[in-house]
């Protein structure tokens, strides 16, 4: 089992809260019907970290 060490808990971290203002500001102006595209996005970045794994030291 692959060790999370602090960097990559940020990068997480920093995905999921750039897309809850995202959303917030979608929700905001009107535009809620972006939202399913943002979170196709940000699955997708998701998926793309976890693939690459955690970074090397």
């Amino acid at each position: 089992m692959k060790k999370l060490d602090l960097q990559d808990f940020a990068l997480r971290t920093l995905i999921v809260v750039a897309g809850a203002v995202a959303a917030a500001l979608f929700i905001l102006k009107g535009q809620g019907a972006a939202l399913p595209a943002l979170a196709v996005g940000g699955t997708l970045g998701a998926c793309a970290m976890a693939r690459y794994g955690p970074s090397a030291e």
